[in-house]
């Protein structure tokens, strides 16, 4: 049996509910978190004369989707934050853009990959950085040079960590120790209490990384940009993983409706159906919303 390889980088979730609210037609679809490319041949196989841009920080993921999309005339890939959508576009000739796709979080290559240091259930550098060449520190530096405090603050603004303080207090105490995932999970474990460990490693890890690549302000600055790029009956459709970004989404959109920039078609965020989950644990998170431009 064949192995499908975007699926073993990363396997994408809820692919025929992007495909129903993104309608992807003529113009130019912005694939703003393009990983693996699982979205991106969905999209393809039905976008006919349009043509599809792919963005991403991480270059593995990049190089990932062009191995995927090589045999596509009509893409075009590009290394970058998908807060600059607009001036890329611009500078491509790719207006105008009908589709805007976001699907964020870590990628199970991401997880999966020791040396990228995003799990806790693999010992390996504590980096985090979505782009490992760019000039962001990692976390390793990050929470060797925070005080309590700041630590604090990232895990109850961020991880939504109960015992934050506690946690923040011992990470500091150890941060001449502090090298590796396993050092940082091993100071989460001694800090809490019981069976509640695991729960507030996953919190405690989501919570560095989004300090480290600056998430949530990416999130916010990419939904204007892609609110702003949109032309009139264009759609964007976004994927969130965990609550703070779902949060981002749909305030960015209410916004945008308010304003009468926008008409929202997820009054609730749409999930994963009960098949979805059993064929891919990964996707149980996942909320998607999406909205037309006016």
């Amino acid at each position: 049996m064949t192995t499908d390889r975007a699926a073993v980088f990363h396997q994408p979730v809820l692919v025929n509910e992007v495909l129903e609210y993104l309608a992807p037609r003529a113009g130019t679809i912005v694939d703003a978190c393009v990983g693996g490319a699982g979205h991106a041949r969905q999209i393809l196989a039905v976008l006919g004369s349009g043509r599809l841009l792919g963005l991403d920080l991480d270059p593995e993921a990049l190089a990932e989707a062009r191995r995927q999309l090589d045999s596509y005339e009509n893409v075009e890939l590009v290394q970058a934050n998908y807060a600059d959508m607009v001036a890329i576009v611009k500078r491509l000739n790719l207006e105008p853009v009908r589709g805007v796709l976001f699907d964020f979080g870590v990628s199970y290559h991401q997880l999966r990959t020791a040396s990228r240091g995003f799990s806790f259930e693999l010992d390996g550098p504590l980096d985090m950085r979505f782009d490992q060449s760019a000039s962001l520190p990692p976390a390793l530096a990050l929470v060797r040079r925070a005080s309590p405090k700041e630590i604090a603050a990232w895990l109850e603004e961020y991880g939504q960590e109960r015992f934050a303080k506690r946690i923040a207090r011992r990470i500091s105490a150890f941060r001449g120790r502090l090298h590796t995932t396993r050092d940082l999970a091993d100071c989460v474990r001694a800090s809490v209490p019981g069976k509640m460990w695991r729960k507030s490693l996953a919190r405690v890890f989501q919570a560095v990384r989004v300090r480290v690549n600056n998430e949530l302000e990416n999130v916010r600055n990419g939904l204007a940009a892609a609110l702003n790029l949109l032309e009139p009956g264009g759609r964007l459709v976004a994927i969130s993983y965990h609550s703070l970004e779902d949060r981002e989404v749909k305030t960015a959109l209410r916004e945008a409706e308010r304003d009468g920039r926008a008409r929202i078609l997820t009054p609730k965020p749409v999930r994963p159906s009960e098949s979805e989950v059993r064929a891919n644990p990964q996707s149980r998170s996942a909320r998607l919303r999406a909205a037309e431009r006016l």
